[in-house]
């Protein structure tokens, strides 16, 4: 009993710092020289591919929109933070990042409801029945590897998630800290609806006397890898493709026993004094014009409105052996997965 109680102080503790952080550049934001403040979207997407749909957005209804990038747990912690401190919110839209933390969000009664028109294009098992999140894009779990620092190693490419486990692999692989990162949860999530909680905690704690380094960011292992300072990283599938594509030695495999995905989801913040502008971006995003951004900009990301393009050389779900995610369970069991991986691996803080 203590020791769950210890664990459960450790997350919080990890979660406030997470906050402090990042604190100063979340309050008071305002369009620079001017005394209106711009629709402030918080984004787990990069910063630059999130602000050529914020810019296309300005373009076609003269709205200006303020990015900022963070990952999916620093944002709903942030926000959390600022409902339970009675703090006017800073936020007008949560944009990207697995929809566990939107279903969690929607619970916590931190969105607003939204109906958007744009909804019956998409399918209703990739939006919340409610209207308090709406998914935006479809994404896959996979391996990214470098295949020249395999075979300097002399080894073969990994094919399932069992190979990860190779001595040989040691300080080789990275991947994203499931308690700051929304696909490091996903992971964490996808390996205990594969395997089981037990077994998969069991998996996960093997795996950590291979891993160099829990990111925040979760791309950053796809970099690691690309640059050649590991041999692989666990990560969605689209980000290892969009390095690739940016000229990174690197290649994708997808485990053959399975793998988990995410619903990137979008919501309107509970309390925004910007709502008609942010009715209007969700609408944009969750459009065919806005999701064709990702086929048009060279981006991997699976569209879930029905009309859009699907971009050349992603890799739809059909093509892959993609579990039955269940991304309701996932939000539900969050705190004792994290609780049982920190208290597994020993690594709340990550790097």
């Amino acid at each position: 009993m203590n020791g769950s109680r210890h664990l459960k102080r450790i997350l919080k503790i990890s979660r406030i710092c997470l906050i402090l952080l990042i604190l100063a550049s979340c309050l008071g934001q305002h369009v620079t020289g001017t005394n209106q403040r711009s629709l402030v979207v918080r984004t787990a997407l990069m910063e630059p591919e999130a602000m050529v749909y914020a810019r296309a957005f300005e373009n076609r209804t003269g709205i200006k929109v303020e990015v900022v990038r963070q990952s999916t747990g620093v944002m709903l912690s942030f926000l959390k933070f600022e409902r339970d401190n009675a703090f006017d919110t800073t936020i007008d839209v949560l944009f990207g990042g697995p929809a566990d933390a939107y279903v969690i969000g929607a619970r916590e009664g931190l969105f607003e409801k939204y109906m958007s028109p744009e909804r019956a294009n998409i399918a209703r098992d990739h939006m919340d029945s409610d209207g308090y999140w709406s998914g935006v894009y479809l994404g896959s779990i996979g391996f990214a590897v470098n295949p020249k620092r395999l075979r300097a190693l002399g080894l073969s490419t990994p094919t399932c998630w069992k190979d990860l486990l190779s001595p040989e692999l040691r300080g080789e692989i990275s991947m994203a800290n499931p308690v700051s990162s929304g696909t490091g949860y996903t992971i964490l999530a996808t390996l205990a609806q594969m395997m089981g909680k037990d077994q998969a905690i069991e998996y996960l704690l093997a795996l950590d006397s291979n891993i160099l380094d829990y990111t925040r960011s979760g791309a950053m292992p796809g970099k690691l890898v690309g640059l050649g300072q590991i041999a692989v990283g666990i990560l969605f599938s689209h980000d290892v493709l969009a390095f690739r594509q940016q000229g990174y030695d690197i290649d994708l495999v997808f485990p053959k026993e399975g793998t988990g995905f995410e619903i990137g989801g979008i919501a309107i913040v509970k309390g925004t004094k910007k709502l008609d502008e942010a009715k209007r971006f969700v609408d944009f995003m969750l459009s065919a014009e806005g999701q064709n951004l990702y086929a048009a900009m060279g981006e991997f990301r699976l569209p879930t409105n029905r009309l859009a393009a699907i971009p050349l050389g992603a890799v739809p779900f059909s093509k892959i052996n993609v579990i039955e995610y269940d991304v309701t369970w996932a939000a539900v069991h969050k705190d004792d997965l994290l609780e049982e991986w920190i208290s597994a691996t020993g690594a709340a803080g990550g790097e």
